[in-house]
This record gives C-alpha cells, structure tokens and sequence, in this order.
C-alpha cells in the first residue's frame, strides 16, 4: 500500500488544527502542576500525547492533551475519561490516573507502558504462533473487563494494544467506545471494523470487538490485516465521500474470498485456524458471540494440545512394548545378512579381479606386441639409415617431397619413403592375419616435432608440429599448439600417449610411440602409430566370450590413471564417437571417476607396496551412468568393480571389470524378504488393530465442536484518532 493511501480523511477544521498541532514542535501545549514533561509520543488528529514524570514517585506517565475545550474534542476527552473510569480496575486495560477537567488545554492523565504499541512491534514482522495467541489471549481478558464494566471498545488495532515491560498486552484508546446502552453509531479502522459497523446507522455490538480480534490475530500471524491489498486499497481511495467509502469496504468484504493465508503458517493448527475464521465470519450471526467465547475456545485448543502428548503415548507405548523383541530378530538376522553378503562380495570381487587380470593382459599383449614391432622396424639398419639420412635435410624439403611422391607408384617414391610405406604394409597383413584391428596411423615427426611422413596420407596434419602432443615429449600431459613450453624434448623411451581426438579423424584415440636414434645413440624423431578407443573396446572382453548366459553380466572399460579418464566403455559405440567432434568432446569430458572413489583407489594403490596389485571396490559409480543419455541410463545406480593396471608399458591404464551389486547381492536380499516377510506379519496386524481403535478415539477427540453459543447484540466499535485508516465518527 501506497504512503497517498494511508492519508486520514479531514474537513478544512481539521486540517486547520492539525497545522497548529505541528507549529507546536517538541513543546507540551501545557505545563501541569506535579508532573514534569519530558518529550512528545505521538499526535493525532485530536490531541496529542507527552511522556511526563510523576514529581512526587518520580514513575512515567503519559499525558494525553485535548487543544480545544469545546467542540469535538471536549466530546471525545469526555468519552474516553467515561470508559476508563468504568475499566480502571482491569490489569489488561491502561489505566486513568488523573484528570484535567479545567486545565488550558484539557488532558488526562494515564499509565506508561514503556515498549510501545504492538503496531510498532508488528512493523519488524510477523510474530510466532505461540506469541499471537498469547498477546491476543491478554487482549481477550481485556475486553472481558471491559464488556463486563458495560463498555465497548469498537476501534481494536495494533496500535491501540500497548505492550508492557514483559511484553503483555494493554488495550488503550477508548475515545470512540461506547457503552452497551449507547445506541449511537461508531466508526473504527478500515480492515479490523466489521463490515456491518461500516454504517452510520450501525447499534454497537459486541461482535464489533470479536471481528477485531479476528483481524489482529490474522495480522499477527501473517504481517497483515486480512482484505488489503493494493486493488482494495485503491478502491476505498476513489471513493469521493464517507458514504460511499463505508459502501466499498462493506462490499470488499462481503464480495472478497475469506482469507486464508493463516492457514500456510508453519504451527497454525486447523482448531486455531477455525477459531480466526470464526472470528472474521461476515455474518454476525456465524461470529464468536463475544471475547469471553474467544477465550474459551483458546483455552480448549490449550487442553486439547495438552492431552495430545498424552493420547500419543498411549498409541506409541504398546508399540513400544511390542517393538522390544523386534531388535533381537533383527540383529540376528542382520549378522547372518551381513555374513552372508561378506561372503557373495568377496566371491563377485575376486571373480571380477580376475577378470580384469586377464583383461589387463590381453590389453598390455597387444600394445607390447604394437610398441615391440615399432621398434622392430627401427631396428632395420637400412629403415634407420634412411632416417638419420633424412634428419639431415630440411623439415620443409621432407614434407614437399612427401606431397609430391605420396601418391606415386611405390617403385617410383623415394627410398626412405618405400622403407617406412612397406613396414606399414607388413603391419597391416599381420593384424588381418591375426584377427587384430588396423591401425588409423603411421607416422614420423623430427626431433622438433614436425610431421614429415604419415600413412595413410593427410595434407591436414603433415608438416604441422605436435611437440606438445603427450606422444611427443611424454610427459604425461597435453599442451596447446600454441603455449607448449620452450625447450621441450622428444620422447626417450617408449611410451602411450594420453588419449586425444585426432585432427585428422575427428575421433579419441591414443598413440604408441617410440624414439628414433641415430649411430650416436641421439634422438633425432618420433616413430608412432594411433589406434581408435572403439577399436580397443572391440578387443576387450574376447577371453570372456564364453562365459555362460545365466552368469551375472559384467562390463569391461579402460581409465587412464594419471587423470582418471575412461577411454574406453562398452557406451562408447561407433554411433556415439561418430557424432560432432564438440558434442565427443563433451562427453568425454564428463567421463571421469569421481573423486571419492578415486581417492579409496589411491589408498589401495598406498597399500600396495608394488603398485601392480588388484584394487577391489566394494561401491562404484559408472561415470557414464551421470550423462544424460538415455543410452546411458543401463549404466546408473551402484555397481562393484576390481581394477587392474596394464603394467608394462610405461602407461598406467587401468581395466575396470564391473558388475551390478543388485544382481550379484540378488540372494541375499531374496532371503531376506523371505525370512523378515512372516516375522512382521503378526506385528503389522497387532498394530494395525491398534491403530483403527486409536483412529477411531482420535477422530472423536478432534472433533470437539467449536463454540457455538450466540448472544444478542452489546455494543459499538470505534476508531483510533492516530490510524490513517481509520474512518472519523460521524458529527
């Protein structure tokens, strides 16, 4: 709500007085024989109020000046000095203590309550349910006092309720109450007025009262008075009269859904959101009678909470008495569980370590056999002849030759190009021969990393430098092509590289390398071969291929250890590494181990003197199992696994035989529904025959009806001179 919708409605009188009200400044319109003012609490359209000291006790007081004697002003010191006189003997009420009938200005005299009114409490927010019914519990009492003394308060607001020093509630300002006799309408604050008070020609009623609390309650609970909002409030703004104005809120409420925003407060139970509707009812007839029935139902929902611990014990102490041999079963059983499962884990690990022993050596076979004939073609003297000779000449003269010779009859390229073109060739019928996929590339680089001959042929890579290529220098890592450090040197011993995505194909792959030296046992380049991750994976699992069909399924996928990259998974299909080049090379990014396992794996590796042993993991989360493919989803959930490392050559790559433990446990938990099934089949009967005959008195204690007693009407609301939503009495 905007600050224009809070201005207070004021005839030209009015607005006179109040510019003389703010000419006063910080001084008292008087001085008052025994009491010493000290500073100005607040004004109002009809006075205003001082903070005094008593100099006689030296307490606080508050001192409420009326400036004119005559006139509206003299009509509502007399009317409030009336109800307080009436309700002096309430402890709930703020109490009169003196009166100045003759003074210049008029002024009374009424106790301090030093923390200020609940308006400024509410305005840091809402309070908790327990403080709400609380302080609306004291304002109740209040009330009951008053309307027992005759005396209606008809303007209840938060800023009418004064909180004392241990923050108990004090109702004050009773300038438009009225006594229950007293037949003369009284208007009191949009939002806490009844609709049917919002009529000059309205009887005071006691259900004015109730309707208040209902709203301050609301507002406690929920940081603001039910029906306003900004449509509401710009409604009651357009009004262009008082009359027309009291129609509109009548009409907001009684055309406005009843609000509920009480009831999705954290604590507010369905009896206490009852007794707040009850309380806001539009018809007078469906509203609490009055303030005593307010606190009536109050303190039955007190008793009611009260017994519930109570009820609870009696659902919750026989089920305990019945749960106490429960833990025993279960212990027992659990042992024999545990014990058990020991036993099928130990079994499925030792049989997946197994498995992947054997993988790891099938693999490192392979990329031995694969490094070894490349070392074999280097030990040719007239192979290693023809490259030291070619070393000789300039890097650019090899690629051209190479470009211009490639593609020639073989008897008519250079020497040293039919040498490296027929090693390939012998390679090659010896893969077919042996059942072994092809390679994707040969090739030699210098000892500065240029690429001088590749076969098959690829203008995209020949003459480009790779020295920062991990096949190159061997340091276990890649650079850029563009920030690869000074100085760097060629590898010196056999080597496979990381896996990396080709520039020719597109593809992951990974090289074996091997160096080439010359007489003087120097480095002069790079002999190397590249193969596909998918071809490796074809060649995985083939000493398995005849396991039997019934056997617990397992999968095979290959991790480099120094990153802890799989570069090889049974997801890693032809289809999946045929995609775009950024679309694999985000998969592959994603397909790490995560670190938790990664770190058990390193503490096995610590334990593990030789770092060659069988790493076992009792938990494993398949990488490939958090893409989001629906490919990928076969691969979720919790897995075992045995790793084993392919030692020998110079790359620690790892085999990972995993299996699914649902499967693999599958008997245990079979044994376990059955031998748990029977045990708690007596038990869920007892407590489900417990459980109807506690529904059943649970049922009927929560049905207490609310009150329900009517009375006839009693009395007026009113309205606070200091609210800027309020509506003034009528003359």
């Amino acid at each position: 709500m905007s600050d224009s919708s809070l201005t207070q409605i004021q005839n030209d009188d009015d607005r006179e007085r109040s510019r003389k009200l703010s000419q006063q400044g910080n001084r008292a319109p008087a001085e008052i024989e025994g009491y010493s003012i000290v500073r100005r609490l607040g004004t109002g359209a009809y006075g205003s109020v001082w903070l005094a000291r008593e100099d006689r006790t030296g307490r606080m007081v508050a001192v409420k000046f009326y400036p004119h004697r005559r006139g509206l002003n003299w009509s509502m010191l007399s009317r409030e000095v009336e109800k307080l006189a009436a309700v002096y003997t309430s402890r709930n009420i703020v109490r009169l203590l003196d009166v100045g009938w003759n003074a210049e200005p008029p002024y009374f005299v009424m106790e301090f309550v030093e923390n200020g009114s609940l308006g400024n409490y509410l305005a840091a927010g809402r309070l908790s349910v327990d403080e709400s019914v609380r302080i609306s519990r004291e304002v109740c009492s209040a009330l009951i006092d008053a309307h027992g003394a005759g005396v209606l308060h008809c303007d209840l607001k938060p800023d009418n309720v004064l909180l004392d020093g241990q923050l108990h509630a004090r109702i004050c300002d009773f300038g438009q109450a009225r006594m229950s006799h007293e037949q003369s309408p009284s208007l009191g604050t949009l939002y806490y007025m009844a609709p049917e008070q919002a009529d000059l020609d309205a009887l005071p009623d006691a259900r004015w009262d109730v309707y208040a609390v209902g709203a301050m309650f609301y507002h406690m609970l929920t940081g603001q008075p039910p029906y306003r909002n900004e449509q509401n409030q710009k409604k009651l703004e357009d009004a262009e009269s008082l009359a027309e104005r009291l129609r509109v809120y009548r009409s907001i409420i009684q055309s406005s859904v009843s609000p509920s925003l009480h009831r999705s407060i954290k604590g507010v139970d369905t009896r206490l959101a009852d007794i707040i509707d009850r309380c806001l009812a539009v018809n007078p007839q469906d509203r609490l009678p009055n303030a005593q029935a307010i606190r009536d139902e109050l303190d039955a929902r007190d008793r009611q909470r009260s017994r519930r611990p109570l009820l609870m014990l009696g659902v919750v102490g026989p089920v305990l008495l019945m749960a106490a041999t429960v833990p025993i079963f279960v212990a027992a059983l659990r042992n024999n569980l545990d014990e058990t499962e020991e036993k099928l884990t130990a079994r499925a690990l030792e049989s997946d370590a197994l498995s992947a022993r054997l993988q790891a050596a099938a693999l490192q076979d392979e990329l031995q056999d694969r490094l070894e004939e490349l070392k074999n073609v280097l030990s040719d003297g007239q192979v290693t002849a023809a490259i030291e000779e070619l070393m000789q000449r300039p890097a650019d003269a090899v690629v051209q030759e190479m470009f211009e010779k490639h593609a020639e009859p073989f008897a008519e390229r250079p020497r040293w190009m039919q040498l490296l073109d027929k090693a390939r060739e012998r390679s090659d019928m010896a893969n077919k021969s042996r059942g072994r996929s092809l390679d994707t590339s040969w090739f030699l680089t210098d000892a500065e990393g240029t690429q001088l001959w590749r076969r098959q042929f690829s203008s995209d890579t020949l003459g480009v430098n790779f020295r920062w290529r991990d096949y190159f220098h061997g340091l276990n890592r890649e650079f850029s092509a563009d920030d690869s450090p000074e100085g760097i040197l060629p590898i010196q011993a056999p080597h496979v590289s990381l896996a990396f995505r080709s520039d020719a194909t597109g593809k992951y792959m990974v090289a074996l390398s091997v160096p080439v030296r010359d007489r003087n046992d120097q480095v002069i380049g790079v002999f190397a071969r590249t193969a596909h991750l998918g071809d490796l994976q074809s060649r995985l699992g083939q000493r398995m291929q005849g396991a039997p069909a019934d056997t617990v399924r397992r999968i095979i996928a290959l991790a480099d250890s120094r990153d802890w990259q799989l570069l090889d998974h049974p997801y890693l299909t032809e289809s999946v590494l045929g995609q775009s080049p950024a679309q694999v090379a985000r998969i592959f990014s994603q397909l790490h181990i995560d670190p938790e396992t990664v770190a058990k794996i390193e503490a096995d590796q610590q334990r593990d003197a030789s770092g060659i042993g069988d790493i076992r993991l009792r938990q494993y989360r398949d990488p490939v199992g958090r893409l989001q493919d629906p490919a990928a989803r076969e691969y979720q959930g919790s897995w075992m696994a045995a790793m084993s490392r392919v030692s020998n050559v110079g790359n620690p790559w790892m085999v990972i035989v995993q299996e699914e433990q649902a499967a693999a446990l599958g008997p245990i938990d079979q044994m376990a529904e059955r031998a748990t099934r029977h045990a708690w089949f007596a038990v869920l009967a007892a407590m489900s025959l417990m459980a109807v005959v506690w529904t059943i008195v649970w049922r009927a204690f929560n049905r207490t009806p609310l009150y329900t007693h009517t009375t006839t009407p009693a009395g007026p609301e009113h309205q606070s001179d200091s609210d800027p939503e309020r509506v003034l009495d009528p003359p």
